[in-house]
């Protein structure tokens, strides 16, 4: 038998054999492991940390408008990013969902519901304002009656949905320049302080940055509640937007929304 030195332990050769030397060798150099890395209040928190679970937060996104004016459309492009030219308007209500990663540690899922009554049904139901935390309230660029009905779609808003609700008006079909018939002017000063965006179900402009910045604008408002929870930041107290009587003073009460 003889040794064979290996650098930080010896071997023994016998028989054509190599035995470690040092019982326990690979024992202790575990235990040497756990010496140079002790746990600590800190590393077991750390630990703890990396096995979190992204936490999933689940909104609640309506979409409000005159029949016609788009909204399947827009959630398709949305959802899907595809555009059906000949796709037919939704009757009674509609759910898809899609995901936006807001960073590491926070995903939020929109589920959005369209509702769109027929003829025979006078207004959607109360019921499907519940639980709501967004709403877009679509009207058709091309259809100066479409923004006429967003009178009546602000005041079902603020007599059926939730006091927090965050709302952002969008104006489809701004692909359609040459028979544009309402002004950008018009449309923002009606929306006063919601989010306004003209949005192309065709294209997809403007279309991922509505239903986001909706996202995060309900994020910013729910952040806000927190850090104040006895001031009303949303609802019919907090919503600052023009007076329904003067945002359109020169249209003619139009028929229920939606």
């Amino acid at each position: 038998s003889n040794y064979t030195d290996v650098g930080d332990r010896y071997t023994q050769v016998e028989n054509g054999m190599e035995l470690n030397q040092i019982e326990g060798y690979k024992e202790n150099k575990e235990e040497e492991k756990k010496d140079n890395n002790p746990e600590t209040p800190e590393t077991v928190i750390k630990s703890k940390k990396e096995k979190i679970k992204k936490e999933i937060k689940k909104y609640k996104i309506i979409l409000l408008g005159e029949y016609g004016s788009g909204k399947s459309s827009l959630i398709n492009r949305y959802v899907n990013n595809k555009f059906n030219s000949f796709g037919q308007a939704s009757i009674g209500p509609e759910e898809q969902s899609k995901n936006i990663e807001i960073d590491n540690t926070l995903t939020v899922e929109l589920s959005i519901n369209d509702f769109t009554e027929d003829k025979q049904m006078k207004k959607p139901v109360k019921t499907f304002y519940k639980d709501a935390h967004g709403v877009l309230v679509v009207f058709d660029l091309t259809n100066e009656q479409s923004f006429k009905e967003l009178k009546s779609c602000m005041e079902e808003i603020n007599s059926n949905a939730p006091e927090d609700i965050v709302i952002c008006i969008l104006g489809n079909k701004s692909d359609l320049t040459a028979d544009r018939k309402v002004k950008f002017e018009d449309a923002k000063e009606f929306a006063g302080d919601h989010l306004y965006y003209e949005v192309s179900a065709k294209n997809g402009n403007n279309v991922s940055l509505a239903f986001e910045q909706l996202a995060y604008g309900i994020l910013d408002k729910q952040k806000e509640q927190e850090s104040n929870p006895n001031k009303v930041i949303r609802g019919k107290e907090g919503r600052k937007t023009t007076d329904l009587n003067e945002g359109i003073k020169d249209l003619k009460p139009g028929k229920k929304c939606c």
